[in-house]
């Protein structure tokens, strides 16, 4: 198996659901682990969505890697109740978890890669239910073999095969009762579509996971072409990214997702969105249109414009909300902020270094950006609203909305980053531990 081959030395953590799938690629890596040269170690993840089956099938997994003698991580989670807690659903929930418990083994030095049991029916679900979804050819290209440090040995093998390796070997494993429901719509897929189109039309699933992989290779060369059409420039501390006018929409579709992408639009982008900038083609110079996370497309001679806008555009430039108090500091988007134990040099920063001691901060302190009814004290005496505060100071009133404060939850502001500290948190000659806060305007 490819998959597994040039892994002389290296960590592989098979993950391990105590499904018939994840079983049988624990044992075929096992098996392989001598031969090939690498050392083999799994992890399970018990989500606890199914109670005492969830915990059986976590008991399962470690009897049988004492039995074969595999070291094993296990994490565990109520995903139930961490789905209610962010609002999402139970299967995005668990999926989060697994994949942060992975990262976890990958950050700690515990694994090089992580194996994962994705087979032939996997990836054929995964592009049938893309296509119903509308997606693109990108999004067709399927699942892939190998991702960074993800790796999926299986996905060449369907699911009999999977079936009858697990037979011919002896092996027994869990059956997970939800895996039969056919509420979820990737269940439907996997025990209603697929079986009747593999029954309907001879290797339909291989035919399919080809298609996927020519897709792939197609959208990969889409994406080289159109990357003659981009330019990348400067306005100041703006980054603007340049969309040359082709008639070739295939490739301006792609060189927009790619200057949407360095501008950090990731996702919550639509169809409609592309279509709306295709369309700015045809319009006006100076035209407009306004995309997700505040990234604009503006008409300009010869092609569309992309950038982050600034206030004055009706847009704002903050980045995080906010973010408890830590020796991190804090990326608001305009301003960065960082924190030192010790007075630092810095070539330029904006306004003045900030001394205060750490020991007078609450412990919910946190990094963020002003709100109706803040109140300071200020350095030396005499309480004011942040409002009032910023007038004296003449703090321009389209930077007030960007430039990061310290405070607490009810309201009280420690410091304003790069301008002045609160009498609260003044240095004194018993103070014990003082911080410099450094502000940079990007």
């Amino acid at each position: 198996m490819k998959a597994f081959e040039n892994l002389h030395g290296k960590k592989i953590c098979v993950a391990v659901s105590g499904g018939v799938d994840s079983t049988a690629l624990l044992h075929y890596a096992n098996a392989q682990a001598q031969t090939l040269g690498y050392t083999l170690v799994a992890v399970h993840c018990e989500h606890g969505i199914r109670g005492e089956a969830s915990v059986g099938d976590m008991r399962f997994v470690q009897s049988l890697c004492e039995k074969w003698n595999i070291p094993l991580y296990i994490f565990r989670e109520d995903c139930p109740l961490r789905a209610k807690r962010e609002k999402c659903s139970l299967e995005t929930a668990a999926r989060n978890f697994r994949r942060e418990s992975f990262l976890r083994l990958l950050e700690e030095g515990k694994a090089d890669f992580i194996a994962t049991a994705h087979h032939l029916g996997d990836e054929v679900e995964t592009v049938l239910f893309r296509i119903a979804r509308g997606t693109s050819l990108s999004g067709v290209r399927g699942i892939d073999r190998q991702n960074g440090a993800f790796i999926r040995p299986f996905l060449g093998w369907s699911k009999e095969k999977i079936l009858s390796y697990a037979q011919a070997n002896g092996l027994s494993w869990r059956e997970d009762s939800t895996n039969g429901e056919t509420d979820a719509t990737r269940n439907k897929l996997r025990h209603l579509v697929i079986p009747a189109l593999k029954k309907a039309v001879t290797g339909a699933e291989e035919n399919i996971a080809r298609f996927a992989l020519l897709a792939g290779e197609d959208d990969e060369c889409l994406y080289q072409m159109s990357e003659t059409l981009l330019k990348e420039d400067r306005d100041g501390a703006r980054r603007i990214l340049f969309v040359a006018h082709d008639t070739r929409k295939p490739l301006l579709r792609r060189a927009f997702l790619t200057a949407l992408k360095k501008l950090g639009v990731e996702k919550d982008y639509t169809y409609t969105h592309l279509q709306s900038l295709v369309a700015l083609f045809d319009c006006q110079r100076g035209a407009r249109v306004s995309l997700p996370e505040g990234v604009v497309a503006e008409k300009r001679e010869g092609g569309i414009a992309l950038y982050r806008a600034r206030e004055k555009d009706g847009f704002c430039e903050k980045k995080n909300g906010e973010t408890p108090f830590s020796p991190s500091g804090f990326d608001g988007g305009r301003y960065e902020v960082s924190v030192y134990t010790a007075l630092p040099s810095v070539p330029a920063c904006f306004g003045k270094i900030l001394r205060l001691d750490q020991d007078k901060l609450p412990k919910d302190c946190l990094f963020r950006f002003r709100e109706e009814g803040d109140t300071i004290e200020r350095f030396g005496g005499g309480r004011k609203t942040l409002k009032k505060f910023f007038n004296e100071k003449k703090i321009p009133v389209a930077e007030r909305e960007f430039l990061p404060v310290l405070a607490d939850g009810a309201g009280e502001v420690y410091a304003v980053c790069g301008v002045e500290i609160s009498e609260k948190v003044k240095i004194t000659p018993e103070s014990q531990n003082i911080l410099y806060l450094v502000t940079v305007k990007k």
